[in-house]
């Protein structure tokens, strides 16, 4: 049986080789650092990443790399990723006249930022153009400050809102069309302002943003991820790379170093330190292993309070699996480790990902629990009461059975069938008569028509009155972390004390600050709308700051 740590206990949240030219321009020399007279006060001090942190990493020590160093190259500005805020720094530097390198640790750009639909925008030409009806600045702000109990940093808010509409003004006006601006998901959005990809694919927005690189002459090596950075009496001076195309290192000076690794959702022991979740049998479908936020650390940089943007699946499987859409995506009766009901279980429904996994999470345990019926009900008959992605509602589960089956036959701990509710409770570690009285009341409140108890829309109160029964546990999936490492407004990164780590910059969802504790997908698509202007924020201040 699981004994699972509270999640939240506190509120501390190709072989494409080298391309490009052999050697690039000298460095220009670096102005003094600016002050940081915004970090954050509550930033998380620094302690340096634990051996277990590092371990799920590719980072290496700065005396170690060094070493193995073959080869110098010399830029104005290198990038460490390809997602939107990486490639975003690395045309708006190149726009701006920077010689940039950018090193990417994949055989392909883009990173998350491919597989995202749209991103968010307040004041955009094509709002215009399409005579949508703004809510005021102030408006979308109060939004966020109610949704995190006023936990957020209203003075970013404004500063990213205000510049999320040029920020898609600078992709149309580099040749990039967007399918449309709407809300997203119906009622999920509470302001139209959700600008669609062309084909609502974020790999579009990236292959534009790739081209425009070369042509500025921005210098693009993939799978060769950065791997220390380069110090000089406490300053960034550039980075060392592991070119895995033949196993070489190489060096890259440059005046400013931008990092915008995309998250470190693979790496346990980091979320484990930076957030309160715990991930004994937590999944991923995040590539990011937190190599930009170690580097950081590695140099001083301090840390700041991570949220993580969720799901829930079922240990075993993926989120796109068929157990996982049946028993998390679905509105069925949820009990706790007592046997308790504790949610309305629409809520996934109504508010989406965020304040559904919230509720999950309250609990030490958290069981989906439903009937033959409804399993009957899944795979051939009126099909599933909501969905994700390529599932709608009404589609059939025709593996369900089959999964639930073999889960059960594994022996895991985490799936567990009965004739009748009282064995199914006895099997699950929990009080049998506790929850057969939860069991009868939800029976009796979807006989009535009105959840009472927790105002659960009627067209979900379906009972659990057919056996055999089922309960399935719930456990953490993350789509990706936000937040790591602590940075000013000029997305400077700061160290412990609040004073900028000069020659350094991190853009993207390490930097990301908006968010406390969860994300708000009623104003959806801000995170990758962050992650761009991050990226065109920090490369603009890193041309002013660095090359004068």
């Amino acid at each position: 049986m699981m004994d699972r740590r509270h999640f939240l206990t506190g509120t501390a949240l190709g072989l494409a080789g080298l391309t490009g030219a052999a050697a690039l321009s000298a460095c220009t020399a670096s102005a003094p650092a600016p002050a940081a007279d915004n970090a954050d006060k509550t930033a998380i001090p620094a302690t340096g990443p634990s051996d277990e942190a590092r371990a799920a990493s590719i980072v290496e020590r700065e005396v170690d790399v060094a070493a193995k160093a073959t080869d110098t190259r010399e830029c104005d500005i290198v990038i460490l990723g390809s997602g939107a805020g990486g490639l975003g720094a690395a045309v708006k530097a190149a726009q701006l006249g920077a010689h940039v390198i950018l090193l990417e640790k994949g055989g392909e750009l883009g990173g998350s930022t491919s597989g995202t639909e749209g991103m968010f925008g307040w004041g955009s030409t094509l709002q215009h153009e399409t005579n949508v009806e703004m809510p005021l600045v102030a408006e979308l702000i109060e939004e966020e400050l109610v949704y995190s109990n006023y936990r957020i940093d209203a003075a970013l808010w404004k500063r990213f809102i205000n510049a999320s509409g040029k920020s898609v003004d600078w992709l149309r006006e580099l040749g990039y069309q967007f399918d449309r601006v709407d809300v997203y998901k119906g009622q999920i959005s509470a302001f139209k302002c959700y600008h669609w990809w062309a084909e609502e694919k974020g790999a579009t927005m990236i292959a534009a943003l790739a081209d425009k690189a070369r042509e500025l002459g921005v210098e693009i090596i993939t799978q060769a991820p950065g791997v220390a950075l380069m110090t000089d009496a406490g300053k960034v001076r550039g980075v060392y790379a592991h070119n895995l195309a033949d196993n070489s290192y190489f060096a890259v000076e440059a005046a400013a170093t931008i990092v915008g690794t995309g998250g470190f959702g693979l790496n346990n022991a980091l979320i484990e330190s930076l957030t309160a979740w715990d991930m004994t049998f937590g999944t991923t479908r995040s590539t990011g292993t937190g190599d930009g936020v170690i580097m950081a650390e590695d140099v001083g940089a301090g840390t700041y309070m991570t949220s993580i943007l969720p799901r829930t699946a079922v240990e075993g499987y993926t989120v796109y699996d068929e157990i996982a859409i049946g028993c998390c995506d679905n509105p069925l009766l949820f009990l706790n480790e007592n046997g308790d009901r504790f949610m309305n279980e629409g809520t996934y429904v109504t508010s989406y990902m965020a304040l559904y996994v919230n509720s999950i999470i309250s609990q030490k345990k958290a069981y989906t629990v439903f009937d033959q019926a409804m399993v009957d009900r899944f795979m051939t008959g009126e099909g599933i009461l909501s969905g994700w992605r390529k599932y709608k509602a009404g589609a059939n589960l025709p593996e369900f059975q089959a999964q639930l089956d073999e889960c059960v036959a594994s022996g895991r701990g985490n799936v567990f069938k009965a004739d009748t509710i009282e064995a199914l409770a006895e099997a699950m570690g929990v009080d049998a008569q506790n929850m057969k009285a939860n069991v009868d009341r939800y029976n009796a409140l979807c006989a009535g028509g009105l959840d009472e108890d927790y105002l659960k829309g009627p067209e979900f109160l379906i009972p659990v009155q057919t056996g055999p029964f089922y309960a399935v546990r719930q456990d953490p999936s993350v789509t990706n972390t936000i937040g790591g490492l602590d940075v000013n407004y000029d997305n400077a990164v700061v160290n412990i004390d609040g004073d900028v780590i000069e020659g350094l910059y991190c853009v993207g969802v390490d930097a990301c600050k908006l968010y406390k504790e969860t994300y708000n997908y009623a104003m959806s698509g801000g995170l990758v709308s962050y992650c761009l202007y991050s990226g065109l924020n920090a490369a603009e201040h890193a041309v002013t700051t660095y090359l004068g």
